[in-house]
């Protein structure tokens, strides 16, 4: 495989993480399964930022990577 299509792949793959921690942090409050507290809604935002900018960085890299 080339390596612009394995960073295409990495780069979704970090925006489908990005995605369900910005859904854990905003559907975590309340009781039952889901009941977050404040540090762990502060983990779920800071592993959605972590993973986002991981995202736009593969996904520059892989625009930038020579087509052969």
């Amino acid at each position: 495989m080339e390596k612009g299509v394995i960073l295409k792949v990495i780069s979704i793959v970090f925006a489908l993480i990005t995605i369900l921690a910005i859904a854990c942090a905003i559907t975590g409050s309340g009781s039952g399964f889901l009941d977050l507290s404040n540090i762990a809604r502060a983990v779920c935002i800071g592993v959605a930022v972590i993973c986002g900018i991981l995202a736009f960085v593969t996904w520059k890299c892989s625009k930038a990577t020579p087509h052969n």
